[in-house]
């Protein structure tokens, strides 16, 4: 029987899994979402091997792909070998290898996103019936779950040391964040950088703007800015814990399957980050504001180093 295996579903999931790997005295096994290429550039350094995985259902797919590639990823999952320690990192993705893992005998563990502070993640609430325990990331998480084990803030460590480099970087993950991009490329602003995810980066080069989609060292980007505009993502979470740059979180109320309105308000108190609404609510003059009043974020002590520990006491 293997070892360890952790589950990186994507985006995010998969920059906790990378976090996770940095603080491990050995490679651990990965599974990823199928053809995602960018969570398999994240985790090669770091891999024995790597499994790929179907993903249900995408943060803004339909429910018509939970059928399609449901079957497709239970196929998968099954041909999976046993491993005595398995980590899922959130997402429906995580859902259905982690339960045949579990049916084979592994022990499992959850870990909860950083902007769920009142209510659960739906993928990691049905596995942590299923878990050994469920990582969190603040105390203030505590009441979700009776088996919830509080690490603290899961960050890989950091790379860069920070500096002030003099530009505004503007990101959102691996979907984008289209109303904000388009709202903050409008103000004139000659120091800016965006990093667009699945938006085209097109409409916004075009203004002479630095726009691409993807970069895998963007945390060299992150330790360079003046202050740094996200949303409800891991990215503020980095920004303003691992790099102590002022974060500005917008609220993206398109993302309707991920936390809440108050989970993501309450996640930016906790971090020390300025939050906004959705740009929809907003005029221009709020983020021309928001991003000359900057404030200093608070600060955490990261908790993968626990988070190991605790894995590494099961392997023993």
């Amino acid at each position: 029987m293997k070892r360890l295996l952790i589950i990186a579903s994507g985006g995010g999931h998969t920059g906790f899994a990378k976090a996770i790997a940095e603080y491990l005295p050995f490679k651990a096994d990965f599974v990823i979402p199928e053809g995602d290429e960018n969570s398999r550039k994240l985790v090669s350094p770091y891999a024995g091997k790597i499994y790929e995985v179907s993903k249900p259902r995408d943060p803004k797919g339909s429910n018509y792909s939970l059928v399609t590639k449901g079957f497709r990823a239970l196929h998968q999952s099954i041909s999976l070998p046993r491993y005595d320690v398995v980590v899922a990192t959130g997402s429906n993705h995580s859902v259905i290898p982690s339960l045949f893992q579990r049916v084979k005998g592994s022990t499992l563990f959850a870990l909860e996103s950083q902007d769920r502070i009142v209510t659960r993640g739906k993928a990691v609430s049905v596995l942590s019936h299923f878990s050994k325990g469920v990582f969190l990331h603040w105390k203030e998480q505590s009441s979700l779950y009776r088996n919830g084990i509080v690490v603290g803030p899961i960050l890989q460590r950091r790379k860069y040391d920070p500096v002030d480099e003099g530009y505004i970087l503007v990101t959102a993950g691996t979907e984008g964040f289209k109303a904000l991009f388009d709202k903050i490329s409008n103000l004139g602003l000659t120091n800016l950088i965006i990093q667009t995810g699945k938006v085209s980066p097109e409409p916004y080069a075009k203004k002479g703007i630095k726009a691409f989609s993807f970069d895998p060292d963007i945390e060299r980007l992150i330790a360079g800015a003046s202050v740094i505009i996200t949303h409800q993502g891991k990215t503020a979470m980095e920004s303003a814990v691992l790099y102590g740059k002022p974060t500005i979180l917008v609220f993206n109320r398109s993302l309707t399957r991920a936390a809440t309105f108050e989970d993501v308000k309450l996640y930016s108190e906790i971090i020390g980050a300025r939050f906004l609404e959705d740009p929809s609510t907003w005029d221009d003059e709020k983020l021309v504001e928001a991003i000359n009043e900057r404030k200093k974020p608070n600060s955490h002590q990261p908790g993968t180093e626990k988070l190991v520990k605790v894995i590494m006491d099961y392997l023993e």
